[in-house]
């Protein structure tokens, strides 16, 4: 098809969405945000002696409903007006728009768009400039004569240099400068709030990717769409995809989420002849044709080092060459994309793929670029631990012909120990030779034969046992060190002194610390012990929070003999049932049910063996459970 037919038709789809807009969408927002922009609201009327005041935040698809408004009129000319205008004035459902060329002159949306892109407060003598296009001129002068207003405002605020809603007010008398002090000043704490309700949104959205990338380790696309998928539900943006890095120095879509009507998103690949997002999307780094796309200026960065982020005003620096700039701009105009992110991530610094995100607001603030790379690691964990368990599977059956060699050490060394029962005897009746009958003589000079059989197969059986390969280099290690480590990544929130003897959180836990100092060092991996410490408290701890029973964690370290140390880690909560002790540190077995993967006792219980150490529990139902772990001690 001509390429000037497909513009022409994707405008068409383009006013004809507009035409479509629906009117009156309400957004949520948390109650504790909504009571604050409320006594901003109600601020305003009392303090300033306002007629009226509104509230509006603006929303990422570029929308400004009122959350919040106070008014000093009668509540029965408001009813007679909103009666005879057929409109409502004030409340959730009055929402401006900056993307509609029939909101171009509304207050609002002059306060916000302003002079080149800079907002400015607004003031005006008309009414009619508040409500238009909603209510007509001449109702709108109606309103105004029979409320005695002279003057409206309209006071953008900001958190950094992003606006984040208006703030309106309508007074009987022209506004002063003070007046405008104080409006901003309103303007300001309404921001702070809206700061705290998104930090708070984010962190819940990054913590249900952290949830289900646990619950799927298995799944690397499906850890891939969770997180696209709390990119745009969760966070409002407009839209989110995640490509990986392949050996062949292709990048294709692997997920993808975008706040766009299927139907409309259908249309547009249907008109540019083109798959926008999805398995068939793929960029070429080694294609000449694709040097300047978004994702391979991202990867391959300046002087080979690939960008913390990148981030464009236009769409077809996302889709070129695939779609041209013209049908890139209508695709923009249409969706209300103002900007595009491309953020790689990383494992171990090395680029294994992008996530690029698309938001309709006017720019990515500092903040959001941090998160959206946080999301982007988040992605880099969850295709490595993906992939590192897929390894695991393959290997399966050399685990089990490793657990096979394992059984048949056991059993050697068994018979290494009658073997050396044996030679001690032989060596006492050697050293008594001399003092022996002659009967006695013999019968040891004849058992020299079947002794130098066994020396050789001791000899043989140590041999087999030689540990042949190594995994990693273990280092000397401070056992109290990742105690602490343990104890602080378990309460990552929290403000933990590691020096104090007794740590109080701010759930009512209280850490009691024992430690005996120096420690012996011991031979392992710093980061593995540390991560074993955790776990048990982790289990701790939400034990504790579950059931509401107890409060108390104990940790202590000690040399229990020259060659171990002796870790214990209690606690007094709900303890565990007699029949389930036995169970614990199988792999699969948990009792969180629908949540845990049963895998962290029963790797701890491996790596601590697997050092030469031991591990035990002892619990009481209902009165606390202790783990014991034994660690040998390098010399």
């Amino acid at each position: 098809m001509d390429e000037s037919v497909v513009e022409m038709e994707l405008l068409q789809i383009v006013d004809k969405q507009l035409l479509e807009k629906p009117l009156g969408t309400i957004y949520d927002i948390s109650p504790d945000l909504q009571k604050l922009l409320q006594n901003v609201a109600d601020d305003v009327v009392s303090r300033l002696g306002c007629v009226g005041a509104m509230v509006a935040t603006l929303e990422s698809d570029n929308t400004m409903p009122v959350r919040a408004y106070a008014i000093d009129i009668a509540p029965s000319l408001i009813r007679q007006l909103e009666s005879r205008l057929g409109a409502t004035i004030v409340g959730p459902r009055s929402v401006s728009y900056l993307d509609d060329a029939n909101f171009q002159e509304n207050l609002s949306v002059r306060a916000v768009k302003g002079v080149n892109n800079q907002p400015q407060i607004v003031v005006s003598n008309k009414l009619y400039d508040l409500f238009r296009p909603v209510v007509n001129k001449a109702l709108s002068e109606l309103a105004q004569k029979l409320s005695g207003i002279k003057q409206v405002i309209a006071v953008p605020f900001f958190l950094e240099d992003e606006v984040v809603g208006n703030l309106f007010a309508a007074s009987r008398r022209e506004f002063t400068q003070q007046d405008i002090g104080f409006l901003t000043a309103f303007g300001k704490q309404a921001a702070v709030a809206i700061k705290s309700q998104r930090h708070l949104t984010e962190t819940q959205a990054l913590e249900r990717v952290i949830l289900s990338m646990q619950s799927s380790i298995t799944d690397e696309t499906l850890i891939l769409q969770t997180i696209v998928d709390s990119v745009v539900q969760r966070l409002g943006y407009a839209g989110a995809v995640v490509a990986t890095l392949e050996s062949n120095n292709t990048l294709p879509v692997r997920a993808y989420a975008v706040d766009i009507a299927p139907k409309l998103l259908n249309q547009l690949q249907d008109k540019l002849g083109v798959h926008i997002v999805g398995p068939k999307s793929v960029v070429y780094l080694d294609d000449d044709n694709f040097k300047d796309n978004l994702s391979v200026r991202a990867v391959k960065g300046v002087n080979g080092r690939p960008a913390k982020f990148i981030v464009s005003d236009s769409l077809y620096d996302l889709f070129r060459p695939i779609i041209n700039r013209p049908l890139s701009m209508i695709a923009q105009k249409l969706t209300g994309i103002r900007q595009v992110i491309a953020v790689p991530f990383f494992l171990n610094d090395e680029v294994v793929g992008n996530l690029f995100v698309a938001t309709r607001r006017a720019k990515f603030s500092a903040q959001e670029r941090d998160l959206l790379a946080a999301f982007g690691q988040q992605a880099a964990v969850g295709i490595r631990n993906a992939r590192l368990y897929k390894r695991a599977e393959e290997q399966r059956q050399i685990a089990q012909v490793f657990a096979k060699m394992a059984f048949s050490a056991a059993t050697n060394i068994h018979a290494l120990r009658n073997h050396i029962g044996g030679f001690r005897a032989y060596l006492s009746m050697v050293k008594m030779f001399p003092m022996l009958s002659e009967s006695h003589r013999a019968e040891v000079l004849e058992s020299s034969g079947s002794i130098m059989k066994n020396l050789n197969d001791a000899a043989e059986m140590l041999d087999n046992l030689h540990e042949p390969w190594r995994t990693h280099q273990d280092v000397p290690t401070d056992v109290n060190f990742c105690l602490n480590q343990a104890i602080k990544k378990t309460f990552l929130r929290e403000p933990i002194d590691l020096n104090a003897n007794e740590i109080k959180t701010s759930d009512g836990l209280v850490v009691h610390k024992s430690l005996t100092t120096p420690l012996p060092v011991i031979q392992t991996s710093p980061d593995m012990l540390m991560e074993s410490f955790r776990i048990i408290l982790k289990n701790a701890v939400e034990a504790l929070k579950e059931h509401g029973k107890g409060t108390g964690l104990w940790l202590e370290s000690r040399v229990v003999n020259p060659s171990l140390i002796e870790v214990v880690l209690r606690d007094d909560g709900i303890g565990i049932k007699a029949d389930n002790l036995s169970k614990i540190f199988e792999m699969g077995w948990s009792t969180k049910q629908g949540k845990g993967m049963g895998f962290g006792l029963f790797w701890t219980k491996d790596y601590v063996e697997g050092l030469g150490g031991s591990i035990k529990v002892n619990s009481v139902w209902q009165q606390g459970t202790a783990f014991y772990l034994y660690f040998p001690i390098t010399h």
